[in-house]
């Protein structure tokens, strides 16, 4: 519920935790991240109860998987290789 009420508020599910509002549900989604990338690679056992349920939740809030800095990394990194 916090997630949405942030995203209603900001316009984007990218929390930081540095934010200074919310620092526990940047951290939050964070840990979303850490256990869907678990969870994706076959480690079920250590994704923290991550399930197709709850990426389906998030991904209807529009929930990335990356977080923009991660995002504008690898758009750096795919232009450079594409040069």
């Amino acid at each position: 519920e916090e997630l949405k009420l942030f995203k209603a508020k900001d316009g984007h599910v990218d929390v930081s935790t540095k934010d200074a509002d919310n620092p526990k549900l940047g951290i939050w989604v964070k840990n979303q991240r850490e256990c869907y990338r678990k969870y994706k690679g076959g480690n079920k056992q250590k994704s923290n109860g991550m399930c197709e349920e709850r990426v389906k939740n998030l991904e209807s809030i529009d929930f990335s998987w990356a977080s923009e800095a991660a995002s504008k990394q690898r758009n750096a990194w795919d232009e450079m290789f594409e040069e």
